[in-house]
């Protein structure tokens, strides 16, 4: 195992690279692009963007306006992804430099050992949490004062996991990822388990699955305030006081354990039962609360799976059915009109679920690929310099009330999703 690198890199010298210049490209936009920590950023980060598509009134941002909004959970993501690429073919020596840039820029985003999605902020001297850029009329920043949670707390240790691997020159399968007890702590004590479940949850009949929940604070805390309208200094809050169940959370954590050989902990059976369920129902695209998508979940799982996580094989041919199934003739995947379809994003995911899990030496699964690259390819833009890029689509969302209206984009993190799709498509299929 320790010489894989090596062997991928002979691969890969040898195989023929049709999109070396689209990478190279797309490569020094994200090298370009990657924050300093001048731009209202922290340093390793690319720009993030959340719009709000509500009346104004409503006070959740200004109608249609993008507010740069740092996250360690957005540039942790987009980190992963360049990581995992460089892992598939190590001769990507740009990608490192922006790795380990990411580091330099989590320490405010900690909890201890867990993470925070937005970045520290105070209320009458009161230390608190919440966007930095984003207009919040006064009745919602107490909202946003949330405690540290399972995604970004997962994202952000597996990030930490493949820097780790990479300065190594090791697989990250090689070595156990080195996990604080309290993250394992967190995750088990934030079970779904003998509960009232979130109504998003019940009308999905996920009621007391054993799977992780979102938020990693207990809802029960008689200090949580309760009223929702509460100012950010009464005190931190899960929103709405209900925990959650998200299965594009859950795929996460599990990779995470996974990568630690945590595999028998409390929750890890019952998430991966979680998720091959919501497959065999295809709840694809309601079953993540935070992703309104229907390709999150898949990639998400094929990206675990290819961590070691033999527990959700039984919905490998599941998954790669789903994507097979609603791929376009023209070669791009779509999402559902109701979270603003995207077509570029929607591929990126989708096309590397099927490169991850298709089979290279099944002539169908490979014209299927040569269509989806072709797509991808004909989304691609330029900016000023000649650098191509990808523009950031629907990633994530907010709470299950905004899921629809309140969406981030990253152009960082879909760029990276393509430099992915293209770097396996050259590696595994031509």
């Amino acid at each position: 195992m320790k010489y894989l690198l090596f062997l991928l890199g002979l691969i890969s010298a040898t195989a023929q690279a049709r999109y070396e210049k689209h990478i190279d490209s797309a490569l020094d936009f994200l090298a370009h692009y990657q924050t300093t920590g001048r731009e209202g950023y922290e340093p390793g980060q690319w720009r993030s963007r959340v719009t709000s598509y509500v009346p104004s009134a409503i006070g959740v941002g200004r109608f249609g306006v993008a507010y740069d909004e740092p996250s360690a959970f957005s540039a942790a993501a987009t980190s992963n992804v360049l990581a995992e690429t460089y892992f598939y073919n190590p001769h990507l020596g740009k990608i490192p430099p922006m790795v380990r840039k990411t580091a330099l820029g989590l320490a405010p985003y900690r909890w201890g050992n867990l993470f925070n999605f937005y970045p520290p902020s105070s209320f009458k001297g009161v230390p608190t949490r919440g966007p930095r850029n984003m207009y919040l009329a006064p009745q919602w920043k107490g909202f946003a004062n949330i405690p540290p949670d399972a995604d970004t707390t997962s994202v952000t240790h597996t990030y930490l996991h493949l820097l780790k691997s990479l300065e190594a020159g090791q697989s990250p399968r090689h070595k156990a990822a080195a996990l604080p007890e309290e993250v394992i702590d967190a995750f088990s004590s934030a079970r779904d388990l003998s509960r009232l479940p979130h109504t998003y949850n019940a009308a999905q009949l996920h009621v007391n699955t054993g799977a992780f929940m979102t938020w990693l604070w207990d809802e029960k805390d008689p200090d949580m305030p309760r009223n929702i309208f509460a100012a950010p200094h009464r005190g931190t809050r899960i929103p709405f006081n209900v925990n959650d169940v998200d299965c594009v959370v859950n795929a996460n954590v599990l990779k995470l354990l996974t990568y630690a050989r945590k595999t028998e902990g409390p929750g890890y059976q019952a998430s991966c039962r979680h998720l091959n369920r919501v497959v065999e129902k295809r709840q694809f695209y309601f079953c993540g609360m935070y992703y309104p998508s229907r390709y999150a979940l898949p990639y998400a799982m094929a990206a675990t799976i290819n961590a070691g996580a033999s527990c959700l094989e039984p919905s490998r041919q599941k998954l790669l059915n789903y994507i097979l199934a609603l791929q376009h003739k023209d070669g791009s995947w779509r999402n559902s009109f109701m979270a603003r379809p995207d077509y570029a994003h929607s591929t990126a995911w989708a096309l590397n679920t099927l490169l991850i899990l298709g089979d290279p030496k099944n002539e169908w699964h490979r014209e299927r690929v040569r269509r989806g690259v072709n797509f991808l390819l004909s989304q691609a833009q330029k900016d000023s310099t000649g650098k191509l890029f990808w523009s950031g689509q629907v990633f994530f969302a907010a709470t299950f009330v905004a899921r629809f209206p309140v969406v981030w984009r990253s152009t960082g993190y879909t760029t990276a999703l393509a430099v992915k799709a293209l770097t396996l498509a050259d590696l595994r299929w031509n």
